[in-house]
């Protein structure tokens, strides 16, 4: 868009033919008297005479460029930043050996319950074009915690949501009956509020993100039952920090053989999210699954304004240039080729 910041001085375009009329009228003052001047009209030529107009007509494109400049012609630059009241999230996931039980699948398939713990946790992240429920969270900084007998940080938080995905998808259980196998859940929590206690409320950069609240989803399939920190004590830390926990009990049980399956005991994430102000949900497959992290997501929404600036840059410059160049030729000419004698 373009527009001139002052319109009416265009207004003395209109005096540019009283200035031509002027500029043509035959009275002119004589510098040198002579008798007669046919011999002189008659070495000047006639061409060179004719081509004289090609002088006022100069001054007129010079004299137009210039009041054309001063009416200030100018661009729109326009430039916008997004303002969000985000929410920074800490997905916490169990990774102990029981997570590859099968009890979540989708009816004809063999998934484990980490396989669709990570299918529905990437469409959470990214948007799920197939389910509505599910629009992705491109406005939040989102970090993700795995555990097993020890916690670990494997992604910090942040809006760069492939380098996210590309981590979930390479997280894999803990072998069975390792050194490695258990479920603290109290040290993850831990951790969780360890990394979003640090958390700053304002980042940005051409993007203004304002931190609006922090929380974490914790999942898992069984009871504490390793590390330093009980349940209890990490509810409390998270609820000192204003931490809000979403606490997850996926699967239906704890296999046993021969097709029986014992309850889960989710004393501990209960107690977590009464706690610390979230909510409990239970997932027995992965249709569950889906519709707790789709009422997560209407929980936790961002707030995102969009604000719009103009900025407007100045076009005179060429039309400067335009007159300097018209009036520079006109004296040259004026000076050589057309000059006028007398």
């Amino acid at each position: 868009m373009i527009r001139l910041a002052y319109p009416w001085v265009l207004l003395l375009l209109l005096a540019l033919p009283m200035l031509w009329m002027l500029w043509l009228h035959r009275r002119r003052r004589l510098v040198i008297r002579f008798s007669r001047v046919d011999e002189l009209r008659a070495a000047g030529g006639g061409l060179a005479a004719g081509l004289r107009l090609v002088l006022p007509i100069l001054r007129t494109v010079a004299l137009a460029c210039l009041i054309v400049a001063a009416a200030r012609p100018q661009r729109a630059d326009e430039t916008s930043r997004t303002f969000a009241e985000g929410v920074a999230i800490l997905m916490v996931v169990d990774t102990s050996s029981s997570m590859g039980d099968t009890d979540l699948s989708p009816r004809g398939s063999e998934l484990t319950r980490l396989d669709v713990v990570k299918s529905v946790f990437a469409r959470f992240v990214a948007g799920d074009p197939a389910d509505a429920r599910l629009p992705g969270r491109p406005n939040d900084l989102i970090g993700m915690i795995r555990f097993a007998r020890f916690a670990d940080a494997t992604c910090p938080l942040t809006l760069d949501r492939e380098a996210l995905l590309d981590v979930l998808r390479q997280t894999n259980m803990v072998r069975p009956n390792s050194q490695e196998d258990g479920t603290a859940i109290g040290d993850a929590l831990g951790l969780a509020v360890e990394r979003l206690r640090e958390l700053k409320r304002t980042a940005g950069s051409g993007e203004q993100l304002t931190i609006r609240s922090r929380v974490v989803i914790l999942l898992s399939d069984g009871e504490n039952n390793a590390g330093m920190l009980t349940p209890q004590q990490a509810a409390e830390l998270a609820a000192k920090y204003g931490i809000k926990v979403y606490a997850i009990m996926a699967g239906t049980g704890r296999y046993v053989g021969f097709g029986t399956r014992l309850p889960l005991d989710d004393r501990d994430l209960r107690g977590i999210a009464e706690a610390t102000g979230g909510k409990f949900f239970e997932a027995r497959n992965a249709e569950g699954l889906r519709e707790i992290y789709a009422e997560i997501d209407k929980l936790e929404r961002t707030k995102v304004e969009e604000k719009t600036y103009t900025r407007w840059g100045e076009l005179a410059h060429g039309w400067l240039l335009c007159a300097f160049a018209c009036t520079a030729l006109q004296a040259l000419l004026d000076a050589t080729v057309l000059r006028k004698i007398p």
